[in-house]
C-alpha cells in the first residue's frame, strides 16, 4: 500500500510531497465506513489540481479481483484517467507481470528518472 500512502501524503501536503511514485497502487482502498471504493481516487477527482508529479505503474496481470472484487489493475487506470483529465504531470506504465518486487524492480528507475526530471 506504498503507492497509495504516496498518493495519500502528496494530496494532504503538496507542499512537502511534490512527487508520487507509485508502484500497482492499492487506489480500491476505501476508508472504514464507506461506502465506496476507490475513495483517494474520488479524492482527486474533487479537488483542485495540485502542483504534483506522478508516476504510475501496474501490471497486466493484476487484473484479478481481489476479496473487495476490484482489482489493481482496473483502479490504477481510473487513477490515471482521473489524473489526466485533471491535468496533472503523469507517466503511466504497464509492464506484463503481477504484483512482485521482481516486476518493480524493473520500472522503479523509469519512475525516478521521469519525477527527478526538471
Amino acid at each position: 500500500m506504498g503507492g497509495l500512502a504516496a498518493a495519500c501524503a502528496a494530496l494532504e501536503r503538496p507542499d512537502l510531497f511534490g512527487n508520487v511514485l507509485s508502484q500497482s497502487g492499492a487506489f480500491w482502498w476505501k476508508p472504514e465506513g464507506d461506502s465506496e471504493f476507490e475513495w483517494l481516487v474520488r479524492q482527486f477527482a474533487a479537488r483542485p489540481r495540485l502542483p504534483l508529479r506522478f508516476y504510475l505503474d501496474v501490471g497486466s496481470l493484476e487484473a484479478r479481483p481481489g476479496a473487495t472484487g476490484l482489482n489493481l489493475y482496473g483502479a490504477n487506470h481510473r487513477m490515471e484517467e482521473t489524473l489526466r483529465a485533471k491535468g496533472y504531470d503523469l507517466l503511466f506504465a504497464e509492464y506484463i507481470g503481477g504484483h512482485s518486487y521482481a516486476n518493480w524492480q524493473g520500472t522503479l528507475s523509469d519512475g525516478l528518472v521521469f519525477l527527478l526530471k526538471r
